[in-house]
């Protein structure tokens, strides 16, 4: 049976260790530096979760003074984080005991957290002279970080300790140990993965999720957070996700999921046809390995407003996996009901405090959130995890708002941006290896137009006229946005993509004569001299976009836009539309 103790204070038992004593691969345990460091694709691995901000520059010496070895245990500065790393034997459940003790002054807003910064105890008050113990269970498991790069094993054990106000963070001793608990496996995308913590800390700057946050409202389980930045239920299953699931899930354990966001972008993932296909396939599969499904509706993005009050682009989807949870008998948390009507309440002066931008929250709105969900869980009477609700009943955090860098824009501002950098060295795409376009998608995505976040690209297939502006409008300069206004009959309102056809209609870049009997018709695939139009007419002033497609097609083959196996009324495909307009941009770059 593996068990390892440490102990960072004065009179503790097994492996004695100080504020110097660094992680080292041979002896497979310690501490894990502060020096500043660039920030790495793989934001997990040998990290914590925990990663310097860009600005984060220590003067010679100065990180080895933001440590100190006291009496009652090892000490780092409040808005760092004091992180401990252990090799374990592999895969498997492990129950760890952590103790800190209050020393002569106490401590209090100490935050304790296990793997990629997975909140499992916070605003933790110890009183002078007393002693914190909490014991809970991690489930050590493969994680994809980097898209492309497969499933990577991890075998450590992470435990950080942060002072999130005056008192420094502080550890006196730490035990882990083989043991058995259930999982609860999350799955999902960027509103449900783990974010890593920039150091020093701040939470109004710092994004986070709710699945990182669950943890802390349950005992005796363990979690294992699954999901990815980008992801829609066909995602999940091709890019590699569920297969880490599939070979760890074990009778008893608990799968959560949480999609919607990159559903809703995919005209083939409508919420009553395959998206609700793709939830009834993980629940049937889940419980034929004898584990339990739950279903989480998707977060509600910042509410946009019209002369009929607030909207929000979800609610399609929400009712899908209301539906679907009602038809397969699975507990359903309604987090965009939830969601939707606290920050309606809240109006729009507060709620960005709680986003990073228009999707993604910071650590306000994911604690949040997360608080929500716990709640649900336990008045939806939800089993086996009901029954695993500890008694903490601490309030989410209230905003900060004087934390909030100088000049920031509003979060209600910002664009919905990817969660991973986009300046790759190379293109995570599996699909897109040695074919003609890849050096030019590469550029497209350095300039923003391509998500990062998912393994398949499918280059050659067509690209359905709805989903083609979500991409053009991350190519041009976006004009004034409106709500959709009703123009086309095969065009419902509050669908996503209803906006960009409306800016498109607004900015003079649709050819009336390819929407015949008011339809826009946004699942038909993109032609090639539809591609011509949009981009000529982008690329004229305001007032003489006008053009019909012939004039369109010259101008695009003098501006040398036009590609090889051109063809006007047939369907163009990703690679050969996403190459176009990057040369596009490379365009208006030059005029400018």
């Amino acid at each position: 049976m593996f068990s390892r103790e440490f102990f960072f204070a004065e009179g503790g038992e097994g492996i004695r260790l100080s504020a110097g004593d660094y992680y080292d691969e041979s002896k497979g345990y310690g501490f894990l530096g502060l020096a500043a460091q660039e920030r790495a694709a793989d934001r997990f691995t040998g990290t914590g979760g925990w990663n310097p901000r860009e600005t984060y520059c220590p003067g010679e010496g100065e990180e080895a003074g933001l440590w100190q070895d006291g009496a009652d245990g090892v000490e780092v500065k409040a808005g760092f984080p004091l992180r401990f790393r252990a090799a374990v034997p592999g895969n498997g459940s492990y129950a760890v005991t952590v103790t800190i003790r209050g020393g002569r002054e106490g401590a209090q807003g100490l935050m304790l957290y296990t793997g990629r910064r997975n909140l499992i105890k916070r605003d933790i008050v110890i009183r002078p002279g007393e002693v914190f113990s909490c014991r809970f269970y991690v489930r050590v498991c493969e994680y994809i970080p980097v898209v492309g790069e497969g499933a990577k094993e991890d075998n450590s054990v992470y435990v950080t300790v942060l002072g999130a106000g005056k008192s420094s963070a502080r550890i006196s001793g730490l035990k882990i140990e083989d043991a058995q608990a259930p999982t609860v496996f999350i799955a999902g995308d960027s509103l449900v993965a783990d974010y890593d913590g920039l150091y020093p800390y701040n939470p109004i700057i710092n994004g986070g999720s709710w699945g990182q946050n669950l943890p802390q409202y349950f005992d005796g389980v363990a979690f294992s957070n699954q999901a990815h930045g980008g992801l829609t239920t066909n995602c999940f299953r091709d890019d590699g996700h569920w297969d880490i699931v599939c070979k760890n899930i074990r009778p008893g354990d608990i799968f959560l999921m949480e999609f919607g966001h990159n559903d809703q972008k995919r005209r083939y993932l409508k919420a009553f046809d395959q998206y609700a296909a793709n939830l009834r396939r993980y629940v049937r599969q889940i419980r034929e390995k004898g584990a339990y499904p739950m279903i989480v509706t998707s977060l509600s993005r910042i509410p946009g407003k019209n002369e009929d009050g607030y909207f929000d682009l979800l609610e399609d989807y929400a009712l899908s996996c209301l539906r679907v949870g009602r038809e397969l008998h699975v507990p359903v948390i309604d987090l965009h009901a939830g969601s939707f009507r606290t920050l309606c309440d809240m109006g729009p002066e507060i709620t960005p405090d709680y986003f990073m931008d228009t999707t993604h929250t910071n650590d306000y709105g994911a604690l949040l959130t997360a608080g929500f969900i716990a709640e649900e869980i336990v008045r939806l009477q939800a089993e086996p995890l009901c029954g695993m609700r500890n008694d903490f009943a601490g309030k989410p955090w209230k905003p900060d708002v004087s934390l909030r860098p100088a000049d920031t824009v509003s979060s209600a501002q910002k664009e919905e941006r990817p969660i991973l950098p986009t300046d790759l060295p190379k293109l995570p795409y599996a699909d897109c290896k040695g074919i003609p376009q890849e050096g030019i998608l590469k550029k497209a995505m350095v300039k923003g137009l391509l998500d990062p976040c998912i393994l398949f690209f499918h280059p050659f297939d067509e690209i359905p006229r709805g989903q083609f502006l979500y991409l053009f409008f991350k190519a041009v300069p976006m004009p004034a946005k409106r709500g959709y206004q009703g123009r086309f009959c095969d065009i419902y309102r509050y669908e996503f993509d209803a906006q960009n056809v409306q800016t498109a209609l607004d900015a003079g870049l649709v050819d009336e004569t390819t929407t015949p009997e008011d339809r826009f018709r946004p699942d038909d695939g993109l032609t090639c001299g539809e591609l011509a139009e949009f981009m000529v007419r982008s690329l004229q002033p305001e007032g003489k976009r006008g053009l019909d497609m012939q004039t369109c097609e010259q101008e695009a083959k003098r501006l040398g836009l036009l590609w090889d196996g051109y063809e006007r009324n047939a369907a163009v495909n990703r690679a050969d539309c996403t190459a176009a307009l990057v040369r596009m941009m490379e365009i208006r770059e030059k005029e400018s």
